[in-house]
């Protein structure tokens, strides 16, 4: 009698041992689960931040490069090889949104004039760095060295302005929608804000 209660006692206690060890073991099984979603989760998130901020730096290094060719374009009047700014209105056409379009056609027309009197004038950025982004938008501050005769002048003007441009992405490409020019170091007086001109004469004994 004691042997049969004894294995009477021993098959009563198997089944729920049992379904103890498979409960644990489901739960094993689904915490490691959990946890293996909980990281891929976290790793996929980290990835959508990096690619992020890659974009973003795609971004401000591409509205630079765009940035600092508009103002090299826009400060550049080739009286040799450019006398109607034909290829001058071309270059700045294509680098600007239709917010700034009658700005080039007219600024086109003062500096052929200029050209008409074998006037010219180089615009090199010397310095260059984006100032703020927000989506799609980005301005950018940029120092551009000047150097240019007007007409009459034997001795070439050297100078440097400093101008904001705002520039939007359009199409994947990012375009000039507006710039001004915040101060401009070219000898007395300032260019008219926005609108390129030839560098004034140095007064004597200046820098």
């Amino acid at each position: 009698m004691k042997t049969s209660a004894a294995v009477k006692s021993v098959r009563t206690i198997g089944p729920p041992l049992a379904l103890v060890a498979a409960v644990v073991a489901v739960l094993a099984v689904l915490g490691f689960g959990i946890g293996a979603w909980h990281f891929a989760s976290a790793d996929d998130g980290l990835r959508h931040t990096v690619a992020g901020f890659d974009a973003q730096a795609a971004d401000r290094a591409a509205a630079t490069k765009a940035g600092a060719d508009f103002l090299s374009t826009a400060y550049t009047v080739d009286a040799v090889n450019d006398k109607g700014m034909a290829k001058w209105n071309t270059a700045m056409t294509a680098a600007t949104t239709d917010t700034l379009k009658d700005q080039v056609r007219q600024t086109k027309a003062l500096l052929s004039l200029l050209t008409e009197a074998n006037a010219s004038m180089t615009g090199a950025v010397s310095d260059s760095a984006v100032i703020s982004q927000n989506d799609n938008l980005i301005r950018v501050l940029a120092v551009v060295k000047l150097t240019g005769k007007a007409p009459g002048q034997n001795d070439p003007t050297t100078g440097s302005v400093t101008e904001y441009v705002d520039l939007m992405k359009v199409g994947g490409a990012w375009k000039v929608f507006g710039y001004k020019d915040i101060g401009a170091k070219s000898g007395p007086g300032q260019p008219d804000a926005g609108l390129p001109g030839l560098p004034l004469p140095q007064p004597s004994g200046g820098k």
